[in-house]
């Protein structure tokens, strides 16, 4: 396996990312691949955490989606709709796309795989640090996964006119970044796109009032977005992509015929005619992302890069014992020790509720 470091390819050690397909390194594997938001114990049952380790909208679910999950319960007698016809209109007037360019998705993660299995890009490559699904993906592909490693003394910025790429690969970009929160620019995704094609995760795009590439789609250009994140229905799984539509038709053949089940479905359209919601999530962001950075900045030892969206990247040298600290007063935090690019004196922390982040604040102080 190999990386891009600032622009240059080195080899790495496979215990440093371990192979998935070698029995040996399952375990390891898996711990790789690891998200946060588990609450769950090793009986499968969800404990009572405060979590920071999921970046999901603090306000939980609107009145709209909480009508539309219980006045639909009963349905859940017959099958989704195969076509998610109602779903994919819904998602064609909320973001001005056409419906032959939609890709209904249980989630955005599904996309990756979808893809990159139908693509088969000779080479995928990643700017790191990223989301884990996008390695994972690649290799239950088949591809060969090479990583584009940012700096963190230029708060992980992308300059894509280093990425070494031709017209066999693919790369993978979010669009803003997780966990660094970076928003790269249309004109960057554009350029790159002149020659490899390039699939931009907006998955938090919704939590900005920024515009999205979604104009730029095109057949080197395809866009993925979760619905999870921002609506707060992560155990639903919802998403979608927007793609050229021969591709379209491509991805919707090979993907399971009830991929999106009928409660999301139903959860979906709700949630995307509900503006005031997503407008009060943007205004509360604007507000706590300021108030959070400026709490985290005055800790000791602790280095913040500049967040965008519902969640912050920093480092601590006792990244560790601030890990273990926080779970005995049953706080989560996300480590970032299994993203390429980074290590165990990384952490990454969502921003919620005022009340719930002065009491991550009033234990990080006692701590430090």
């Amino acid at each position: 396996m190999e990386r891009y470091e600032h622009g240059a390819s080195v080899t790495l050690d496979p215990a440093d990312a371990p192979n998935r397909y070698q029995n040996s390194n399952v375990l390891a594997a898996f711990k790789h691949y690891e998200h946060g938001g588990n609450v769950y114990d090793s009986a499968g049952k969800a404990v009572d955490w405060l979590d920071f380790s999921a970046n999901i909208n603090p306000f939980g679910l609107s009145e709209k989606i909480f009508r539309a999950l219980t006045e639909n319960l009963r349905g859940v007698v017959n099958y989704p709709d195969p076509n998610a016809a109602e779903l994919k209109r819904a998602i064609s007037r909320r973001y001005d796309v056409s419906e032959k360019n939609l890709v209904v998705l249980n989630g955005a993660a599904e996309f990756f795989y979808l893809y990159l299995n139908a693509t088969r890009p000779n080479r995928v490559v990643i700017p790191a640090p990223s989301f884990s699904e996008y390695e994972r993906a690649s290799r239950a592909a088949g591809c060969d996964v090479k990583f584009f490693i940012t700096d963190a003394a230029e708060n992980f910025s992308l300059d894509a006119d280093k990425l070494e790429v031709n017209s066999s690969d693919c790369v993978i970009i979010g669009r803003p970044n997780n966990p660094t929160g970076n928003l790269i620019s249309a004109e960057k995704i554009l350029r790159l796109a002149e020659v490899a094609s390039v699939v931009v995760d907006e998955s938090f795009i919704d939590f900005l009032d920024v515009e999205s590439v979604r104009k730029f789609v095109s057949e080197k250009i395809s866009v993925v977005q979760s619905l999870t994140k921002i609506f707060a229905i992560p155990g639903l799984r919802l998403g979608f992509a927007v793609v050229e539509e021969n591709l379209a038709r491509r991805l919707n053949l090979s993907k399971d015929v009830w991929n999106v089940n009928f409660l999301a479905q139903k959860a979906g359209v709700a949630a995307l005619s509900d503006e005031d919601f997503l407008q009060r999530t943007r205004d509360w962001l604007a507000v706590e992302k300021k108030f959070f950075v400026e709490r985290l900045e005055k800790l000791r030892g602790v280095k913040v890069f500049p967040p965008t969206v519902n969640f912050v990247l920093f480092r601590h040298e006792q990244a560790e014992k601030i890990l273990t600290e926080l779970r005995r007063e049953k706080i989560l935090l996300r480590s970032c020790a299994n993203f390429a690019g980074l290590d165990g004196k990384y952490l990454r922390s969502a921003i919620r509720s005022r009340e719930e982040n002065l009491r991550l604040f009033d234990v990080l102080e006692k701590i430090f």
